[in-house]
């Protein structure tokens, strides 16, 4: 009888699971389809917008010397820079400005340290190699980078020489000057930090 009981009760959800799935497909009524517009509506187009400028004129400067100085003045700097014509100053050398009108400088962020012995062990190491080290702060971690360089090649040189000597993966990024790293809050708290 127990047997009997349970072909039942499966046969029952068998039916009951086939109903389930094809009485609303008997049932279902057929929808109609949904309008469809015979021409496309698009807006037209905004009126074209023309700018004028007005026309600029450079400053005029007056300098403070004659004519005759500043041509003793410009031989003089010229004269000066055939002598000491330097290969750093080459479009080669990789100098170039900044938008302000400065030059770009570049580090080399070496570590990131949440503990300060750490950064201050890596700094002492690194000066011994002959690396200009110092430390910023980022939060609470302390970040050693190497720098500044005037010439990206310089610091990609001493970026490929710090991979090759001590394994370290390192990132080239645009140096941020002490008067601004101060404003931004990550400088050293106290003297003695500041290594």
């Amino acid at each position: 009888m127990r047997y009997g009981l349970k072909e039942r009760l499966l046969g029952a959800l068998v039916l009951i699971a086939l109903a389930v799935i094809f009485l609303p497909w008997l049932l279902e009524e057929e929808r109609a389809q949904a309008p469809v517009a015979e021409r496309i509506i698009t807006p037209e187009p905004p009126p074209a917008v023309t700018l004028t400028e007005p026309a600029t004129q450079p400053p005029t400067l007056t300098l403070p010397w004659s004519t005759a100085e500043q041509a003793q003045i410009q031989t003089t700097a010229e004269t000066e820079d055939t002598e000491t014509a330097s290969p750093a100053a080459s479009p080669a050398s990789g100098l170039s400005l900044d938008p302000s009108g400065g030059a770009q400088a570049w580090a080399i962020q070496v570590a990131t340290f949440a503990e300060r012995d750490n950064a201050r062990r890596l700094i002492r190491q690194l000066d011994e190699l002959g690396f200009r080290p110092y430390r910023r702060k980022n939060g609470e971690l302390s970040v050693v980078l190497i720098g500044p360089y005037l010439d990206q090649n310089q610091a990609r040189t001493d970026q490929d020489r710090l991979m090759q000597m001590q394994g370290f993966n390192t990132l080239l990024l645009r140096y941020v000057p002490e008067y601004l790293a101060r404003e931004r809050g990550q400088m050293p708290e106290s003297p003695e930090d500041d290594y």
